[in-house]
């Protein structure tokens, strides 16, 4: 049996001492832990890793791989902000913010939270909204996903001319449909 009081403590110790690492092994499976004098940040699971590192984070496992920069997408009190990122992409790994962004000719924008108001410009090339409450407006799209809940999807045009985007929706109680 494991004794969560010993890494718990590890982290801490870590924390305040600098770099270090530890694993563990319970049964069959195999974990560690690694802190970088920097405060990069590793965890590592059989089959799933964690990384920490500059203000970004990584996670990947069970066929997922999400990356999330710090910088990509913030709010000050809560004002709306402009997000720009080079070739018009977003990725949006957060939950009650208030982001506008412009695609540009292209951009791909993932939204992974819940009850984050989107604003999008230019033209999308793809929009995919995982998780929950989300608003979204885009003007120009050629392809929405949606597959969390209860997300609000709304698109002024197609790609082109009386052409819808295409879409596809596997999550539950999603809302997607041309503004009026």
């Amino acid at each position: 049996m494991r004794n969560p009081f010993k890494s718990k403590a590890f982290v801490v110790i870590a924390c305040v001492l600098g770099s270090m690492s530890a694993s563990a092994q319970d049964e069959d499976e195999a974990a560690s832990v690694k802190v970088g004098k920097d405060g990069n940040v590793r965890v590592k699971a059989p089959g799933t890793t964690i990384e920490a590192r500059d203000g970004s984070a990584r996670v990947r496992g069970g066929g997922v791989d999400i990356q999330a920069n710090g910088a990509a997408a913030r709010d000050d009190d809560d004002a709306a902000e402009t997000t720009s990122q080079s070739e018009g992409s977003l990725e949006l790994v957060d939950s009650d913010r208030t982001v506008k962004h412009d695609c540009g000719e292209g951009g791909k924008v993932e939204i992974v939270g819940s009850s984050n108001q989107v604003i999008l410009t230019g033209t999308c090339e793809y929009i995919e909204v995982t998780g929950s409450e989300n608003k979204v407006s885009a003007h120009t799209v050629r392809r929405i996903e949606t597959t969390g809940s209860d997300n609000n999807v709304v698109w002024k045009q197609g790609p082109q001319k009386g052409k819808r985007p295409r879409i596809s929706n596997t999550g539950t109680n999603n809302r997607i449909s041309q503004a009026r």
